[in-house]
């Protein structure tokens, strides 16, 4: 799975980001991988009805703490805005708030609320999740009123369950979907008592696709998985961007650290170069590294406004003291063209004028491949690129003014 995927290259250590290296990695960045600095904000929904048992919910407790043991700062502090605040709802027949978003303010606050909260089953029998979620969603909108300041952080909703019930008002189907359409992610685990993998398959009905997890899971690593997700959750673009992904089509699939932005304006290229550089913080010409990248970016260009066929935009790649080199920031360290390139037949023309690349379609065909051409006379659309805001790149805000 995607989230398996994830784990595996987190552990291995191979998530880069922009940086002025002297040599900078050939590969997109990728999203933040510090648990310490995760800016969310989270409510966990508890299942204590009878059917978790108290074994099951202590393993939940410490599920939850270890979640957030990485370091991470929890609460708010008026000299850090990378916290993250936790509430804590239990449910059964009816729903408990355990911990609004302000409650914890510490990592102690949160072993000694979550293990308090969570010490023993309930004595109902019913286990009704719309009840949990509704209450989450209510604790996620009273937290915008108590820190106004975090209305651009990311919300997440994770659920442990032990079964899956209720339809007509009791379906929690409805919460689940009006929370995702609000932007809130739901993580959801299924603590299968039966190993069928039928609670799992249920919740899958609530989860975000892709976060939806079992105690049962093959992997083992529930904890794992879940830093995982709100890793993931927490990478995201400002307003007006879109995130680069393994998929144009699937917008749940792997998110990297890159955000991009078609510009459905002509421009000649040493323009259009400024234009983006002024786009957002640390902007620029977007690099075309591998193929994945540029189907990607050719997508969403079709997708803009502006970009009509037969398509061409100008992107970040041009000829200095001889070599073929990407843009980056003004200051920052500009790597070479290496490996894959996509040059159209008879490029590049060896020039001393035509030093910056275009994207060009062909009129005939759907081909879009690179030509070389001069930076102040062709005038196309362009494609700008920044960095996500994530743990390594924290966003003060994610409007933009333009």
């Amino acid at each position: 799975s995607k989230m398996k995927l994830f784990t595996l290259l987190l552990l291995l250590g191979v998530y880069g980001c922009y940086s002025q290296t002297a040599s900078p990695a050939y590969y997109d960045r990728r999203c933040g991988e510090d648990l310490g600095n995760l800016w969310l904000e989270v409510v966990a929904v508890v299942d204590n009805s009878k059917g978790m048992t108290n074994k099951g919910l202590i393993n939940i407790a410490a599920n939850i703490a270890s979640v957030v043991s990485n370091n991470t700062r929890i609460g708010t502090d008026p000299n850090e805005p990378r916290t993250t605040r936790l509430g804590l709802v239990t449910y059964n027949a009816v729903a408990s708030e355990a911990a609004n978003l302000d409650t914890y303010q510490s990592l102690d606050d949160v072993y000694d609320g979550v293990f308090g909260a969570l010490g023993h089953v309930s004595s109902s029998d019913e286990s009704y999740l719309v009840h949990g979620l509704a209450l989450a969603e209510d604790i996620l909108e009273a937290g915008k009123q108590t820190a106004v300041n975090r209305t651009h952080f990311q919300r997440v909703v994770i659920v442990y369950a032990s079964t899956y019930k209720g339809s007509g008002a009791l379906d929690p189907i409805p919460v689940a979907d009006r929370l995702k359409t609000a932007g809130v992610t739901i993580i959801t685990v299924a603590y299968d008592q039966d190993g069928d993998g039928a609670l799992t398959q249920d919740l899958s009905k609530i989860a975000t696709p892709y976060y939806n997890f079992s105690n049962t899971d093959q992997a083992g690593n529930i904890i794992g998985e879940i830093q995982g997700a709100l890793l993931q959750v927490n990478c995201f673009c400002p307003n007006a961007w879109t995130q680069y992904r393994v998929s144009y089509s699937d917008v749940f699939s792997y998110r990297y650290g890159v955000c991009i932005q078609p510009q459905g304006l002509n421009a000649n290229w040493r323009a259009a170069q400024s234009s983006c550089r002024l786009q957002w913080k640390n902007s620029f010409l977007v690099n075309e590294y591998d193929q994945n990248k540029h189907d990607y970016v050719l997508a969403a260009a079709r997708n803009t406004s502006g970009f009509i066929e037969p398509i061409s935009y100008h992107i970040g790649l041009s000829l200095i003291k001889g070599v073929w080199t990407w843009d980056q920031p003004q200051g920052w360290t500009q790597p070479s063209l290496q490996n894959w390139s996509d040059w159209n037949p008879g490029f590049p023309i060896v020039s001393s004028s035509q030093t910056t690349v275009l994207n060009a379609q062909a009129s005939t065909d759907m081909v879009t491949g690179w030509q070389n051409i001069s930076p102040y006379t062709t005038g196309a659309n362009y494609v700008c690129e920044t960095a996500s805001c994530d743990t390594e790149n924290y966003c003060e805000s994610v409007k933009s003014d333009n």
